[in-house]
């Protein structure tokens, strides 16, 4: 019996790649976050530039990554070929197995200076729903080329809404180990952009550091939304799609490059 068509062979170029924990956290990374250049990986990986563009060589012969140049940097993100049993096997490996996220890191700024991530801070009340979604979405369409967070004016004390959860995990984004933070003036001095998406955050807003750009987007709050449940659900889902909408224009306005397919991960700030 030919066991090729049953099935992927134990030995086929995934579980080959798996076995090497270098290629193992590589793979991950660009799950979570890619694409990445090399000089990413490096610091994320805590090995020397050789031994990391040695490993994506392998990675991307066994055709399991591909090149992206952008600018004078190469960027490595998975295959768009690679088939779907593979995509499933490598988030559920992320998502069992704690001691292969890369959840903590914040790429440095002093890599890729030409190709530095746009740090986007969205801002509203509460940060329980609509800044949350922003932040959900910037992350699973930006990768890498965007650092994103969240905060509000006046954190709501039981953290993010349910509803907003469950709305983007229908998207393939999880929100549920995200927190509601206070804005500070740290916060406002990292950013590139602040984005409100709220009128009283909008009208609340600290005032900005030099150099740090405002953008404002009224959107309604779907918590205020009466009506059967249903019809707060569906509220929900239109704002999560607006907010959607508005990501990619933002992004097209930025000169930033909007990932194929949203990344599949947990959000975190």
């Amino acid at each position: 019996m030919n066991l090729s068509k049953q099935g992927p062979d134990p030995d086929d170029d995934l579980f080959f790649a798996l076995t090497h924990a270098l290629r193992r956290r590589a793979l991950l990374s660009l799950l979570e976050r890619g694409p990445l250049c090399v000089c990413h990986l490096t610091e994320i990986l805590g090995s020397s530039q050789p031994t990391v563009s040695r490993q994506m060589s392998v990675l991307r012969a066994k055709g399991l990554v591909e090149p992206l140049r952008k600018g004078q940097w190469i960027y490595y993100s998975l295959a768009r070929s690679l088939p779907a049993w593979t995509r499933t096997f490598l988030t559920t490996l992320y998502e069992t197995r704690p001691d292969f996220q890369n959840r903590s890191y914040q790429l440095s700024q002093n890599f890729c200076p030409v190709q530095a991530p746009t740090r986007l801070l969205f801002l509203c009340t509460q940060n329980a729903c609509r800044s949350q979604i922003s932040f959900g979405w910037a992350r699973a369409l930006g990768g890498a080329w965007v650092d994103v967070r969240s905060a509000g004016t006046h954190p709501h004390p039981d953290g993010v809404n349910p509803l907003a959860i469950s709305v983007m995990r229908e998207r393939g984004i999880d929100l549920s180990g995200q927190s509601s933070t206070p804005v500070d003036a740290s916060l406002l001095r990292w950013a590139n952009l602040v984005v409100t998406v709220c009128g009283e955050a909008d009208e609340s807003c600290p005032v900005l550091p030099p150099g740090v750009r405002k953008e404002h987007w009224p959107i309604p709050d779907p918590d205020r939304i009466h009506g059967s449940s249903r019809e707060i659900y569906l509220a929900f889902t239109r704002t999560r799609d607006e907010i959607e909408s508005r990501i990619r224009d933002l992004f097209q306005r930025l000169g930033i490059d909007i990932l194929d397919r949203p990344l599949p991960f947990m959000a975190t700030n």
